[in-house]
């Protein structure tokens, strides 16, 4: 088959029609009426099961083998592997670098058409350093080359790596087959090439530079067993090499509860110092909810305490503070979309214990040190740290409550040895303005001798950098009581911040209190802050309006962005009512986000939409999936953000009940259990996992253990049952726990640091757990399981489907990774009880333009990010370290998909060269033909397609209805439909 798409002829296996019947011009198509239907072939009509004869097998650690094909390897070593099967792997290199190890060999491929290689791997190997997906250390990839040339890209191509190592086995016990085409004009007229498998490290896709990007490889590779070329896209490994057998599942029993206690102790922990230690100006978003939330649990220590809800307000204040210093806090910060709509979460949900408190002012006013009396704090005093350079050994830092010069504590600080040294610093820096301060402190010592005890204001400018150098005033050294000590400064050119330093140098004791920045008259200062009301006011305002013009096009950052909107609206009605918009108007956003309502973009300044995907584009399809481009595997699972959306209307002050969200929401989540693959885990025990093969980027194979929720930075496994209580959710969910799942979750929200992660770990101990504990018990079980009734799930606009047929399981992604053009490849995940293969595959294609694109030499990735603030990573990515590599696809010719007449720019405003564009990729029609199965999908609104005879196909059966179709039938494919055909014999055992 050609690189370049062809017009279809006379004798194709489709035909293309326009809704009434007659072709549309310029296909090349009959304009003839479609053929009588045959009779439907009797159920015992012979069939023509799927066969496949390899060109060639290269057996790696059998010498023979090995001889024949001349392979000749750098850093490799022969193994004995599962089930007592030779393989290679390949080593490091020395010294350590992206690159190992490399197999070169010849091997047979067909002068005519697609050839495809096949490599065997054991199902059993993983990197073992995390238990969490996708954060291992020793994920190293596979590459294919073929003469030289990179076949595919490195990461998220269509044509990808030969593999990709993950945090846990793909088939345990068992051997699995991936599948990739080599280039048609690398084997057109040969019947020999030269392959070539490298082994490189990690790749980090987030990386903002090279570095970044391309982890070092440290250990070993995975083994390689087998590679076959072959003709037939669907591999049938030869008839005598074992397999491994089916696993026989048990129930997960290496946690138990211990794990959920643990999750216990680390939220309290976490509320312990939210109430106590923290710095309330320093807390993110996540941390300052998470003190809001221990406020009203019974379980937090800072349950119904005044100081929390202070503390929580403080936080607020440092975050406006925070961004009239930087716009960044908004736009940029660690709430991605969502800008500050956290703020008026919180406000909603403590509304009713504020009391005046939003009366007083913004803290953090100009020359405000925090915590400048050491009163706030356990051990360590709250805001004060001591850098990693900052003391000797022999140096110790406390809050004492002891002695004090007012309140009820100092800051203590000794150095028991000559020489001995302790710096203690503010954070968050002061603000300070133009003209001379006065910087000031009490200071108390005890046997203090050398240098001794001085304050050393710092100032910086507003990124952060130091301006300027010591300004250092001291104590007198010995024993003496309270001594003031004060130097007054002019603010440098640039400075507006200080941060205060304590140092003690020298052998002694001393003791800092009462730390003050004063202003003399006249001199002038900084704005004082406005009232809270006022700034809170300004900030939800601000955010909504913001986003509400930078409304972007994924469907799950549309989701974080309407519920930052709506949140943020919400807390706008209960500050200044006048300013907030109708509720309905607010949800719409959400009804965007949602699929409910068609998604039409940014707003102008007036609040019009753009429209920039016309008025017919929806985030989420029909059949309840979201929307990239195409199908995505774990960014797909925004069940966490749903949950979060309907809470964001449903909790706190003037919550109200939102049941269309919750009808639309259950719909998304039921859509996701067709995309489940439930194998067993590295015990053995039974375990459900996320589809993510076919899936369109940050690849993670096998995917996430999920049933109903998976565990992620804002979820954990029991939510959506808890909080929507459906019974098939909450059925799926039950079955998790009977299968020992729920406690091997729980490893990430007991282990990782971040103030995100334990909000969810929060939210599970506070509530979650609880109420799912109480629901009763449901039937419900995921669906794709091996003893789970057959169905036929089909998504045209994601160009995705996923089929269960008896003890086999399809999956597969017709508009795959075509982020340019129609590339004619097609990604298919099949399993049965013993095996799995994963492959990308050629297929035909229909309705498509004149216009096209042609492949560039990329070899990392195949696009340009869709992003204007990506602009400093080149299209298709930073060249990996090394040789300068080529890629074998570069020239290719994909024509383009037609887009809607009313969508301006597919582009959508970001014209980088190679750019990953909407809807130009997903042909209007594909055909696919993959072993026992061919599917016929319609993606178009408007079209019907009809099929030619397939007599080397033979007859078969359509899964959807069961009856059976023969080969010299022509049925039609309406608009957004799909016809699957199956001509195997179903296995039911």
């Amino acid at each position: 088959m050609p690189n370049a798409p062809r017009v279809p002829g006379r004798r194709e296996v489709l035909k293309y029609a326009g809704t009434t019947g007659v072709a549309a011009a310029g296909l090349g198509l009959l304009n003839t009426p479609s053929a009588a239907a045959e009779p439907a072939a009797a159920a015992g009509a012979t069939v023509t099961p799927a066969v496949c004869k390899p060109l060639d097998i290269v057996v790696f650690g059998d010498a023979d083998s090995e001889a024949a094909h001349a392979l000749t390897t750098t850093r490799s070593d022969t193994v004995t592997g599962g089930l007592g099967q030779s393989a290679r792997v390949l080593n490091p290199s020395d010294p350590v670098s992206y690159w190992g190890g490399t197999l070169k060999f010849e091997a047979a491929v067909s002068p005519a058409g697609t050839t495809y290689v096949t490599v065997r791997l054991w199902g059993d190997d993983y990197d073992t350093t995390s238990q969490q997906a996708a954060s291992g250390t020793n994920m190293w990839r596979l590459q294919l080359f073929c003469d030289g040339l990179q076949v595919g890209y490195q990461d998220e191509g269509a044509v990808d790596s030969l593999d990709i190592l993950d945090t846990s086995p793909r088939t345990p016990g068992r051997f699995f087959f991936h599948t990739l085409p080599l280039p048609e004009r690398m084997t057109s007229g040969k019947k020999k090439v030269t392959l070539e498998i490298r082994a490189m490290g990690r790749i980090w896709s987030y990386g903002q530079n090279a570095d970044q990007l391309y982890y070092k490889m440290t250990t070993p590779s995975r083994g390689i067993y087998r590679l076959y070329t072959h003709t037939e896209p669907y591999f049938i490994p030869p008839r005598g090499e074992v397999q491994g057998p089916a696993p026989e599942p048990k129930k997960r029993t290496v946690e138990g509860p211990e794990a959920l206690e643990a999750v216990r102790k680390r939220v309290d922990k976490d509320q312990r110092y939210y109430l106590t230690t923290a710095n309330p100006a320093g807390m993110d978003a996540f941390a300052f909810q998470s003190l809001a939330e221990g406020y009203l649990w019974s379980g937090s220590p800072a349950y119904r305490k005044p100081e929390a809800l202070d503390r929580v307000l403080r936080a607020i204040d440092g975050r406006y503070l925070a961004w009239k210093s930087d716009q960044a806090v908004l736009t940029g910060s660690d709430q991605q979309w969502q800008g500050f709509g956290r703020v008026g979460l919180v406000l909603a949900l403590l509304w009713e214990h504020l009391g005046d408190r939003l009366d007083a002012k913004v803290t953090g006013s100009p020359y405000e040190i925090a915590n400048p009396g050491f009163e706030e704090g356990g051990d360590t005093p709250t805001g004060w740290e001591v850098p990693g350079w900052g003391r000797t050994a022999d140096a110790t830092w406390s809050r004492d409550t002891s002695v004090s010069r007012s309140g009820s504590a100092s800051l203590k600080v000794t150095a028991t040895a000559a020489g001995g040294f302790i710096t203690v610093y503010s954070s968050p820096k002061a603000r300070v303005g133009k003209g001379v301060h006065t910087y000031g402190a009490w200071i108390r010592t005890d046997g203090v001798t050398g240098t001794g005890a001085h304050i050393d204001p710092l100032f910086f400018d507003g990124g952060g950098k130091l301006v300027g150098s010591d300004h250092r005033k001291f104590a007198a050294t010995g024993t003496h009581g309270w001594e003031y000590v004060s130097i007054d400064l002019d603010t440098p050119d640039g400075a507006t911040q200080v941060e205060f330093h304590l140092r003690l140098s020298g052998p002694g004791t001393a003791w800092f209190d009462d730390l003050v920045v004063t202003a003399p008259a006249g001199t002038g200062g900084p704005e004082q802050p406005p009232v809270r009301r006022d700034a809170y006011i300004d900030m939800l305002k601000s955010s909504r309006d913001y986003w509400r013009q930078h409304f972007p096009h994924y469907t799950n950052q549309s989701q974080i962005c309407a519920i930052g909107i709506y949140q943020a609206n919400r807390g706008l009605a209960l500050l200044a009512p006048e300013l907030a918009l109708p509720d309905k108007r607010a949800r719409d956003y959400m009804y965007q986000s949602l699929g409910m309502k068609p998604y039409l973009g940014k707003e102008d300044a007036d609040g019009k939409p753009t429209k920039p995907l016309g008025e017919g584009y929806y985030q989420v399809t029909g059949a309840g999936l979201t929307r990239e481009l195409g199908y995505v595997g774990s960014y797909g699972e925004v069940i966490d953000w749903l949950v979060m959306m309907y809470e964001s209307v449903t909790r706190g002050h003037g919550g109200q009940e939102a049941p269309e969200l919750r009808e639309q929401m259950i719909k998304i989540i039921k859509a996701r259990g067709r995309f489940r693959v439930v194998d067993v885990d590295e015990t053995g025990a039974r375990v459900s996992r996320i589809e993510t093969v076919v899936g369109w980027r940050n690849e993670v194979y096998p995917g996430e253990i999920a049933y109903a929720s998976r565990t992620a930075w804002d979820s954990h496994p029991v939510m959506s049952a808890a909080v929507f209580k459906d019974p098939e959710i909450v059925g799926w969910t039950q079955e998790m726990v009977a299968d020992g799942q729920f406690y091997k979750q729980l490893d990430l929200l007991i282990h990782h640091s971040w103030t995100r992660v334990g909000l969810a770990g929060l939210r599970l101990v506070s509530r979650d757990w609880d109420a799912f504990q109480a629901l009763p018990a449901r039937p419900g079980r995921v669906p794709t399981a091996w003893d789970r009734p057959d169905f036929v799930f089909t998504d045209e606009e994601n160009g995705v489907l996923a089929v269960k047929n008896g003890r086999e399981l399809l999956f597969a992604s017709l508009y795959w990774r075509a982020r340019q053009g129609v590339n004619d490849y097609a990604r298919i995940h099949h399993l049965t009880p013993t095996d799995q293969r994963s492959a990308t595959v050629r297929q035909r294609s229909a309705g498509t333009t004149g216009d096209t694109f042609t492949v560039r030499d990329w070899v990392l990735w195949d696009y340009a990010i869709n992003d204007p603030g990506a602009g400093h990573i080149p299209p298709g990515g930073f060249p990996p370290p090394g040789d300068t590599l080529h890629q074998s696809q570069k020239g290719d010719v994909h024509r383009l998909a037609p887009v809607p007449a009313d969508v301006p720019d597919p582009a959508v405003g970001v014209h980088f060269d190679g750019v990953e564009t909407m809807l130009v990729g997903r042909a209007p029609f594909y055909l696919c033909e993959y072993g026992d199965y061919l599917i016929a999908m319609n993606t178009s609104a408007d079209k019907t397609f009809t099929l030619s005879a397939r007599q080397a196909f033979g007859p078969a059966q359509d899964l959807a209805t069961g009856r059976t179709i023969g080969a010299g039938q022509r049925p039609e494919v309406g608009p957004r439909s799909t016809l699957v055909l199956y001509r195997g014999r179903r296995t039911t055992d």
